[in-house]
């Protein structure tokens, strides 16, 4: 029941930070109404959209990949939990930075809670070594003295 309700945080987290990206490429209306105003060089003022749309497609990519981690993870393949630990720590490691630089925004809040969810459901997921269950030989004094 654990790994059915860690696999479905999994799965929406994913889901959340991929479509993500497209909600913030579209508040890049926002930006154009804060900066638009002030007297910026031209190529700062492109490579400002420039980063904020890279932004948008790395959130787009992270969702994609998410769920192909989510996907190997189910059958027990551990091998795509490296790519969603070092997500999980991106986002839980900017959404702290984004906490103290910008003063307790909740917003960055989000993003500490994205992270943190993904690394619980990561851990929870990750295919586990199974214990021996060959019984193994024991040997005794008196079997030792017969060999």
């Amino acid at each position: 029941m654990l790994k059915k309700v860690a696999s479905l945080i999994f799965l929406l987290d994913g889901l959340v930070i991929g479509l993500g990206g497209f909600g913030h490429g579209l508040q890049v209306r926002h930006l154009h109404a804060a900066i638009d105003q002030f007297p910026i060089d031209s190529d700062m003022h492109s490579m400002i959209y420039v980063v904020w749309y890279f932004v948008s497609g790395c959130m787009l990519a992270f969702g994609v990949t998410l769920i192909w981690a989510w996907r190997l993870l189910r059958t027990g393949d551990g091998r795509p939990l490296f790519v969603a630990i070092l997500i999980g720590v991106l986002y839980v490691g900017i959404g702290a930075f984004g906490l103290v630089y910008r003063a307790g925004d909740p917003f960055m809040g989000f993003f500490v809670a994205l992270g943190s969810l993904l690394l619980l459901s990561a851990y929870t997921l990750a295919p586990r070594e199974r214990a021996n269950t060959t019984p193994t030989r024991s040997w005794t004094v008196a079997e030792q003295g017969r060999n």
